[in-house]
C-alpha cells in the first residue's frame, strides 16, 4: 500500500495553488476508433415517427426528436463499467461490459425487462448507501398515459437485480399533466451524507415535474420527500434539460446551476440552511440562448470549477426570417473568476461554433494535464424544414492547449459522426488509462469511439467512496499535484456531464510523460474531512475510502498515519513517533535517536479534569501506563510526559515521575490540553487515556499506534 502524507497543504479543505507548467505531453496523438459493432452495443434509440404519430400534438415531435440517454456504472461489482441506454418504443437496455472490451445485453436477467416505457434520461446512484448503484429513469408522456406518468427508481439488490420502488420512496414525480421528463442529478445538496435527486423538465405544461427530491437519510434511507418549493427553487416556466449539483463558489456546499432553453437558464446558490437563491443575473451567467447540455471543469487550470454550456450557432439567423423561434450566438463557456463572479471566456477559448448543441464534457482524452472538451449535436424535426442545416451536424472536439486556448480536432482523432447525437458518456470501460466515449444518436445507431492512444502519457484515476459523506462521494472535490511545487489538477465528483445521463464518477488525470510517482492527492470530503495521500503509482486508481480517514488531531484533516499529532513543520518542536518513519513530513526519521515519541495521543476535552492527577506507571508485566489517576515509581525517571495546549505544541515541557521514589506524577490539566508519552526507542509499553480504558500499545520492532478518539488503535 501506498504510505500517505501531507505536503504542504496545512489545513485548508480544497486548497488549489497554480505554481507551474503541466506535464510534458506525447507528440503522436491519440485516435478514437469506432468499435461499437464488435463491443456489441448496437442498438436503436427509437424508430422515428411521422409527423402524423408524434407523441406530443403540435411540437413537431420535438421532445421525442430531442431525446435519447446513457449512464454508466459498476452494476454487479466486477471492476468493469456497465452501459445502460434508454429506448423512446422498446424496454430499456442494461449492457454488461465483460471486461475483454465487449458487452452483453443482460436486461432480461436484472428485472428491468419488463418496463417497456418511454424513456429519456437517466443515472445511477447509491439512494441508500448500501454500497452499490441504483438507477433512476425519467420518461416523456402524454395525457392519459397511466405507463409514463410518472418516474421510476430501480434498487440495486447488489447482485444486479432490480426492482421498481419509486412510487413507494416518493420520486414517482406523478401528475396527470403531460410530461417532458429529461435530465436527472444526483448530489447531497444538504451534506447529510444521502444523496437527493433533481430532475428537468423541458417546456413544463400544468405542473412542472422540474423538482428537488431530499433523501430522508439514516432514518428512512433512499426514501424522499419533495422540497422544491421549500428550498426556493421552483422553476415553473423555466425550459430545463440538465442540471448539476456544483460547489461554484468553493465554499464546500453545492449549489445548482441548471441548463434551459429560451434564456431561461438558472444558477441557485446554496444557503447552507437547506434553501438556496436564485443569483443568476449578478453572477453574469445565463446568457446563453438555448442552453441544453451542460458540464463543469476547470479548464483554466486556476483552482475552481468553470462551466460549459451547450447551446445553438446559428450564423444565418435563420429565425429573423423564418418562423422558428431559437437563438444563434452559440454555446456558453462561463470562466469562474471568484467570489460568485463569472466572465464568459467562450470566444477566448474558441468554443462558440458547436451548430445546435446537445451533451457535453469536460474530458483530458490525451493525458497530457489539461481539460479538453467534447460535444454531440444535431437534430432534425419531421415536415419542419428550416432546421434543414443541422440535421447532420459533425461533432466537435476541442483540444486544449495548456492554458484555456482550444482548437477543435474531432475528425483529426477520428471522430467523425454526424448523427442527431444527444447523450453523451465518458468512460474507461477497457480499464487502459485512457477516456472512451459513448455517444447516442437519437432515432439511430449509437458509436462507442475507443480511445487509442492517449495512455501513451502517464494517468492517475481515483475512485471514491463515502462513509460520513455520501457512499458514492458526490461533491468530493480532488486535488492532484503530479510533481512537487508543480500544478495542480482539480476534479468534483460528479459534474463531468450533463444532458439525458451520466459519465462515470471516478476521477481521472492526465499526467503527460515521465515515470516519477505522484507527489500528493488531496481529498476533500462533503462531510468536511480532508485526505491526503503521497508519493502515489502513476498509471493506477487510486482508491480513496472515507472510512479510512481517521482524524486522530480533530483538525478534519488525516493521512496514514495522521502526522498533524505530531507534526513539526505545522508545530515546531513537536516530538516524533519511534516508528523508523517521517511522521511529521519533514523528511527525516526520528530526530533523536535515543528518544522519540513513541505513541501519541490526543486526549479528549471531556477526559481532562482539572484536579485529576495525569500518571506514569510500569505494573507487574513491565509495561508503561499512561493514564489518570494511577501512579509511578522513581524507577521510571527516565520518561517523560510532554504537554501542550491543544494547537500549540511549540512550548513542551518534561514532566517526570519525580525524584525520592515520588509515585505521581500530578497534573492538573485545562479543557483542551493534550499530553505526550516519550520512551526511549524500542522499549516495550502500554498506554491507556481517558476513561475508556483502551489506549494504545507498542512492542518492539511493531509499527506505532495511535488511539482514535473512541481509544482504540489505529
Amino acid at each position: 500500500m501506498v504510505r500517505q502524507r501531507l505536503i504542504g497543504y496545512g489545513r485548508a479543505v480544497g486548497l488549489v495553488a497554480v505554481l507551474a507548467a503541466a506535464p510534458s505531453a506525447i507528440t503522436a496523438q491519440p485516435v478514437f476508433t469506432d468499435v461499437t459493432a464488435s463491443a456489441g452495443v448496437s442498438y436503436l434509440q427509437h424508430t422515428a415517427n411521422d409527423p402524423q404519430d408524434c407523441l406530443f400534438a403540435g411540437f413537431f415531435c420535438e421532445p421525442e426528436r430531442m431525446s435519447g440517454g446513457a449512464a454508466v456504472a459498476d452494476v454487479d461489482g466486477d471492476g468493469f463499467l456497465d452501459l445502460f441506454v434508454t429506448c423512446l418504443d422498446a424496454p430499456d437496455i442494461l449492457f454488461r461490459n465483460r471486461g475483454d472490451g465487449t458487452f452483453e445485453d443482460i436486461t432480461a436477467s436484472t428485472g428491468l425487462q419488463a418496463f417497456d416505457l418511454q424513456s429519456n434520461g437517466a443515472a445511477f446512484g447509491d439512494v441508500d448507501n448500501d454500497g452499490d448503484p441504483d438507477l433512476y429513469v425519467t420518461v416523456l408522456g402524454g395525457i392519459g398515459d397511466t405507463t409514463n406518468n410518472r418516474y421510476y427508481l430501480f434498487l440495486n439488490d447488489g447482485t444486479g437485480q432490480f426492482s421498481e420502488e419509486a412510487v413507494a420512496r416518493g420520486v414517482d414525480v406523478a401528475s396527470a399533466a403531460q410530461r417532458r421528463g429529461y435530465s436527472v442529478e444526483f448530489g447531497d445538496y444538504n451534506r447529510d451524507g444521502w444523496i437527493d435527486i433533481h430532475t428537468t423538465e423541458w417546456v413544463p405544461q400544468t405542473f412542472s415535474h422540474s423538482r428537488l427530491l431530499r433523501n430522508l437519510g439514516s432514518g428512512s434511507p433512499g426514501f424522499f420527500e419533495d422540497t422544491t418549493t421549500a428550498a426556493g427553487v421552483w422553476l415553473g416556466a423555466v425550459h430545463g434539460f440538465s442540471s448539476t449539483f456544483t460547489d461554484l463558489d468553493s465554499d464546500g456546499w453545492p449549489d445548482l446551476a441548471v441548463a434551459a432553453d429560451f434564456g431561461t437558464s438558472k444558477l441557485f446558490w446554496n444557503n447552507r440552511n437547506g434553501t438556496f437563491t436564485d443569483g443568476t443575473v449578478a453572477a453574469g451567467v445565463g446568457t446563453d440562448e438555448n442552453g441544453m447540455g451542460s458540464t463543469f471543469g476547470d479548464f483554466d487550470g486556476d483552482g475552481d470549477l468553470d462551466w460549459f454550456v451547450t447551446s445553438i450557432y446559428d450564423p444565418d439567423q435563420t429565425c429573423e426570417t423564418e418562423g422558428c423561434s431559437w437563438d444563434y450566438s452559440g454555446n456558453r463557456l462561463y470562466r469562474n473568476l471568484g467570489a460568485r463572479q463569472f466572465s464568459d471566456a467562450t470566444d477566448h477559448a474558441g468554443v462558440r461554433d458547436g451548430r445546435w448543441g446537445w451533451g457535453t464534457a469536460f474530458l483530458d482524452y490525451d493525458n497530457d494535464g489539461d481539460l479538453d472538451l467534447v460535444m454531440t449535436n444535431g437534430v432534425d424535426f419531421p415536415a419542419f424544414t428550416v432546421d434543414d442545416a443541422f440535421n447532420t451536424d459533425p461533432m466537435r472536439l476541442w483540444e486544449n492547449d495548456g492554458t484555456g486556448v482550444m482548437s477543435e480536432v474531432a475528425v483529426a482523432r477520428g471522430i467523425t459522426d454526424s448523427g442527431s447525437g444527444k447523450g453523451l458518456v465518458i468512460f474507461d470501460y477497457d480499464n487502459d488509462g485512457d477516456q472512451d466515449l459513448f455517444v447516442v444518436n437519437n432515432a439511430a445507431q449509437p458509436v462507442l469511439y475507443r480511445n487509442d492512444g492517449g495512455n501513451a502519457n502517464g494517468w492517475l484515476r481515483v475512485r471514491t467512496k463515502g462513509a460520513v459523506s455520501n457512499g458514492d462521494g458526490l461533491g468530493a472535490r480532488v486535488v492532484v499535484t503530479a510533481q512537487a511545487g508543480g500544478s495542480t489538477q482539480l476534479r468534483e465528483i460528479g459534474v463531468s456531464t450533463h444532458f439525458l445521463g451520466q459519465s462515470e464518477l471516478t476521477a481521472h488525470f492526465g499526467l503527460g510523460l515521465g515515470q516519477a510517482k505522484v507527489a500528493s492527492v488531496l481529498v476533500s470530503w462533503p462531510s468536511g474531512l480532508v485526505q491526503g495521500f503521497s508519493n502515489v503509482s502513476r498509471n493506477t486508481t487510486l482508491l480513496a475510502d472515507e472510512a479510512d480517514c481517521v482524524d486522530v488531531d480533530g483538525d478534519s484533516f488525516c493521512a496514514n498515519p495522521d502526522c498533524d499529532d505530531s507534526n513539526a513543520v505545522v508545530y515546531p518542536g513537536a516530538p516524533e513517533l519511534c516508528d523508523g518513519l517521517d511522521n511529521d513530513c519533514n523528511d527525516q526519521i526520528d530526530e533523536d535517536p535515543s528518544k522519540c515519541l513513541a505513541g501519541a495521543g490526543a486526549v479528549p476535552d471531556g477526559n481532562a479534569v482539572p484536579g485529576v492527577p495525569l500518571t506514569l506507571s510500569r505494573d507487574a508485566a513491565g509495561f508503561l501506563t499512561l493514564g489518570w489517576g494511577e501512579s509511578c515509581s522513581a524507577a521510571d525517571d527516565d520518561y517523560e510526559v510532554y504537554e501542550g495546549a491543544l494547537g500549540d505544541f511549540t512550548s513542551h515541557e518534561p514532566l517526570t515521575c519525580g525524584t525520592g521514589g515520588a509515585t505521581t506524577i500530578i497534573v492538573t490539566p485545562s479543557a483542551g490540553d493534550r499530553y505526550y508519552l516519550v520512551v526511549p526507542r524500542n522499549t516495550t509499553y502500554e498506554g491507556s487515556h481517558g476513561t475508556d480504558g483502551a489506549g494504545f500499545e507498542r512492542t518492539p520492532g511493531a509499527p506505532g499506534c495511535l488511539p482514535r478518539a473512541s481509544g482504540a488503535c489505529q
